[in-house]
């Protein structure tokens, strides 16, 4: 009985590994023809070898997932700046000159800064006006001369924010001093550089838009864009020798997010030549130019009138950010009816 036992056994025994061993290399050569045959075919797709790593690069020496995230972070809300610089020279000059020519603007009549506006996608279809916010805010001030915006995915933006926020913290507590621009962007361009070549994680899929004031009166207003890539790169051309001679008001524009290439070509040559008069002027042309861009449909809420009738309403966020007042955040909801804004 007991050899009969053991030979019951090892013939139930023999056909599970057999089934083993033609599942192992089944297995094995699928896996070769993977990585041998599908992946010399092409460096694309899912098929490709180099989809198995996410930091490495292609036969054409691209990093396909920081090209999607750069794609991911220019689907977001579209978001235009205007970086406002008076020259020296203007400053200079008498007042009754200034109003006779029209190459020079009175400087008081507009505070020198960076002005920057975007549509509010969530809160265009809320359902009570007491919802001011979506619970990620999209201009986050870091010390008094520097403010960060985002556009892309707000999550992502929001982690980042935080980043920066306890940059600026732990400098100021270090060192006694507020930090200066060139230290924010280092360190968050090696922050977001970093998740590109770390294993097990995926790049930022946002765009974050740096704005300086400077850390005296005469340093220029600059605006920094910081791709999900790492790397930093200088939007406005205020510091430029070109504009050296121009005189007055020296605007300078900035766009994030989605915006179409031909429309955004057209919208920053009419809000370089226009001339700025005052800060309400700023706010219609910042929102004239996100209504224009057809690469969007700017979400709105039935708003109703007097009439017992509804009418269209958008919101926006709008920021201003001064050496005299700080940074200044509103909400403007504009009636695509009669074009009337109302600041809330």
């Amino acid at each position: 009985m007991a050899v009969l036992r053991l030979r019951t056994i090892s013939s139930a025994t023999l056909p599970r590994r057999f089934v083993a061993f033609i599942l192992f290399s089944f297995s094995f050569l699928l896996l070769f023809h993977h990585v041998f045959v599908d992946g010399s075919s092409g460096a694309y797709g899912s098929g490709g070898r180099h989809s198995y790593s996410l930091t490495t690069f292609d036969p054409s020496g691209n990093l396909d997932q920081v090209g999607r995230a750069v794609r991911a972070s220019m689907l977001g809300a579209p978001v235009v700046a205007l970086s406002i610089t008076s020259s020296s020279d203007a400053k200079d000059i008498p007042a009754e000159s200034r109003t006779t020519s029209s190459s020079y603007m009175s400087p008081s009549s507009l505070d020198d800064g960076i002005y920057i506006c975007l549509p509010l996608r969530f809160l265009g279809t809320a359902s009570s006006p007491l919802i001011i916010d979506d619970g990620t805010p999209r201009i986050v001030p870091i010390s008094s001369s520097i403010c960060i915006c985002h556009t892309g995915v707000g999550a992502d933006g929001r982690a980042l924010s935080d980043v920066a926020v306890r940059l600026a913290l732990d400098y100021r507590y270090v060192y006694g001093e507020e930090i200066p621009s060139e230290e924010i962007l280092e360190a968050l361009a090696e922050k977001v550089q970093e998740m590109t070549m770390k294993a097990g994680s995926r790049p930022y899929g946002c765009a974050l838009l740096v704005a300086c004031l400077g850390a005296t009166s005469k340093d220029a207003v600059a605006m920094y864009r910081i791709d999900p890539s790492g790397s930093v790169n200088l939007l406005n051309a205020n510091n430029n020798v070109a504009n050296a001679d121009s005189g007055g008001m020296r605007p300078s524009v900035a766009f994030l997010g989605n915006w179409k290439s031909q429309k955004e070509h057209e919208i920053r040559s009419q809000l370089d030549s226009q001339q700025y008069t005052n800060e309400e002027h700023v706010q219609d042309a910042l929102i004239n130019a996100i209504e224009s861009n057809e690469s969007i449909t700017t979400p709105s809420s039935s708003k109703s009138n007097n009439d017992g009738g509804s009418k269209e309403a958008t919101t926006y966020l709008y920021a201003s950010f001064t050496r005299k007042s700080g940074l200044r955040i509103s909400r403007i909801i504009r009636e695509k009816s009669d074009d009337a804004a109302s600041t809330s």
